[in-house]
């Protein structure tokens, strides 16, 4: 015999708001950055996927890195750029 939720959420809704609300550690640097500065990542990401920035992934996560680092954004490296490359 099974229960029904008791707010008529299905479980698969109920943890993916849950799981949302959660967060472990501070936001991630590309949601810390200012606009105009995400929208030029966003440029650049998507010219990486769709092949136009080569295929060099550890050299374009360094370079990326290097010039936010000259725009003023010294806390990410070259490995935060991977993942977000990866991941967002």
């Amino acid at each position: 015999m099974t229960k029904k939720s008791p707010s008529g959420v299905g479980l698969l809704d109920a943890v993916r708001r849950e799981m949302a609300e959660v967060r472990h550690g501070p936001p991630s640097w590309w949601e810390r950055v200012a606009p105009e500065h995400l929208a030029e990542l966003s440029a650049i990401k998507a010219a990486w996927q769709s092949g136009e920035l080569g295929t060099r992934k550890k050299t374009l996560a360094r370079t990326i890195s290097n010039n936010l680092r000259a725009r003023g954004i010294s806390d990410i490296g070259t490995q935060g750029v991977l993942t977000w490359l990866d991941v967002a």
